[in-house]
């Protein structure tokens, strides 16, 4: 049975490696959040193998070239997102790996029309419009699985089949406060190379 309690390796060395890879694997699973949310599209690439696939909703096929659909959609249809990953059950079988984990989405829509309509549909738009709310920003809320096969070659773990559940989502005017206590408060990074962690090189520590 998958992801089923399992003994102890009898072997040190080999319980350490197991230690080793399934902590390699979940970098890769958090990597992925990592470069969506700052809109990296080599980082992403590098989540995956050359020959790997994604089956992500409206993207089936190549994982670099869902890569290079996925960033430049995101920066044109919405205006920030966070990702997060969690609940990693991760199965090893030496150079294999099979992992499920739970995804959680949040997207911001700029208002209007046109980018409401886009993003969440014309019957959407209609009543954000008939309720005043569509000139304002919109959230999208969501949350899944990413479901992957991962292979380790070279020494290297990446995702080499991936594909995701959409369990449900939320749709809403945004219920952002930016004003009052919030203000100082507001401190959103970058989605791009200008993002604050991209200083966190350990020459940072000289400053």
């Amino acid at each position: 049975m998958l992801f089923a309690p399992r003994p102890e390796p009898a072997d040190r060395d080999a319980m350490l490696q197991l230690v080793y890879d399934r902590q390699q694997i979940v970098e890769v699973l958090h990597r992925y959040a990592r470069a969506i949310d700052r809109c990296d599209i080599e980082l992403l690439k590098s989540v995956y193998h050359d020959d790997a696939t994604d089956a992500h909703g409206s993207f089936d096929g190549s994982a670099h070239e869902f890569a290079e659909f996925m960033i430049p959609r995101l920066k044109e249809q919405t205006s920030y997102g966070v990702h997060h990953v969690t609940n990693e059950l991760v199965e090893v079988d030496g150079d294999r790996a099979i992992a499920e984990s739970y995804l959680l989405g949040y997207h911001r829509v700029p208002g209007g029309w046109d980018s409401v309509a886009r993003f969440f549909g014309e019957d959407y738009a209609e009543r954000a419009k008939t309720e005043g709310t569509l000139e304002g920003e919109h959230e999208y809320l969501t949350g899944g699985r990413y479901l992957d096969k991962l292979l380790k070659r070279d020494g290297v773990w990446r995702v080499w089949r991936r594909r995701i559940t959409v369990e449900w989502n939320q749709c809403r005017p945004s219920t952002m406060v930016l004003d009052g206590g919030r203000a100082r408060y507001n401190l959103p990074g970058t989605r791009d190379g200008g993002d604050p962690s991209y200083t966190l090189g350990f020459d940072s520590f000289d400053e």
